[in-house]
């Protein structure tokens, strides 16, 4: 079980065709973009990797240790992903890899020019309602867990990048623009996840609804929170998070159930009601669609406790 959505699932390298047993790579390039599939089968350390343009790499099976910079060492998990900048390096491990166990990755790179122009033709076309931020990348939040949304955009652009279409190409430009747009939402909620800044316009929306969680949350109450129009607020709300509002408060009691589950002692039932639900069957349904586990599996994986 991961805390990310993992990506669909890509067949391996048939082994009778491997030229190498560290990041044996597969390449699909296309106009814009360049799709790699990476896979390892042995264990080995300090792998140096360094790409023109961004990255945009996601964790399929297997664990990697990844060193960014002079920053701690982090695991690399199916359900994540990192984005890299141009001109920045990593050293990864692969501590566990072997021919039973192999490790795989997507990565997606871009020329900085093409991604510099899509996120003019986004400021320009379809500037942020808010009025007080650009569609940008931040590379100080590179590593974050997928949502349903980003790892969507992903598979689909994955999917194009490995078919025959003649109109390929097309397809993947369409698709680059939603990607770029799906990785700033996620890094917005990775952000919330750690304390938006004070002077960020939901700043006050989220300490409002963590700190309310448990009772009814009224869309007008976050509007004077925000201070803006009920459609302004929905508008720019969706646009930073790629959720709407009352979908971020769902996503919110979730997680809070996901950490009362931890505790062997309450009910499956008891975490419903206390994580702000009024319906056993709703949440348990919410809870399977969001974690694609139910309640209970979710708790069976984490604490050994099968309590309903």
């Amino acid at each position: 079980m991961t805390n990310g959505y993992p990506l669909q699932g890509i067949n391996l390298s048939d082994t009778r065709e491997l030229d190498s047993l560290v990041e044996h790579r597969r390449v699909f390039t296309l106009n814009h973009c360049e799709l790699n599939i990476f896979e390892t089968y042995r264990q080995c350390s300090d792998v140096v990797l360094s790409y023109d343009g961004l990255v945009i790499t996601s964790m399929l099976r297997g664990r990697k240790v990844m060193h960014l910079s002079k920053n701690p060492g982090f695991d690399f998990l199916p359900g994540e992903t990192v984005i890299l900048p141009e001109g920045i390096s990593m050293k990864v491990d692969f501590p566990e890899a072997d021919e039973r166990h192999p490790v795989q990755c997507a990565t997606i790179a871009l020329n900085w020019p093409v991604v510099t122009s899509m996120l003019d033709f986004l400021n320009e076309t379809y500037p942020r309602q808010d009025g007080s931020a650009e569609w940008k990348l931040n590379f100080n939040q590179y590593h974050f867990y997928n949502n349903r949304e980003l790892a969507n955009v992903m598979n689909k652009l994955i999917s194009i990048s490995m078919e025959d279409d003649l109109a390929k190409d097309a397809l993947a430009d369409l698709t680059l623009k939603s990607l770029l747009i799906r990785v700033i939402q996620t890094q917005n909620m990775a952000l919330a996840e750690d304390g938006l800044p004070t002077n960020n316009r939901f700043a006050t929306v989220v300490e409002y609804i963590r700190e309310h969680l448990t009772e009814k949350i009224g869309i007008d109450t976050l509007c004077r929170k925000a201070c803006m129009s009920k459609s302004g607020f929905f508008r720019s709300f969706k646009e930073a998070f790629g959720l709407s509002p009352m979908e971020f408060v769902i996503r919110e009691r979730i997680n809070l159930a996901k950490r009362l589950l931890m505790n062997p002692a309450a009910t499956v039932s008891d975490v419903c009601y206390q994580a702000g639900f009024n319906n056993l069957h709703y949440f348990s349904r919410l809870f399977k669609m969001l974690e694609g586990v139910t309640p209970t599996a979710y708790r069976q994986h984490t604490t050994g406790s099968g309590l309903a």
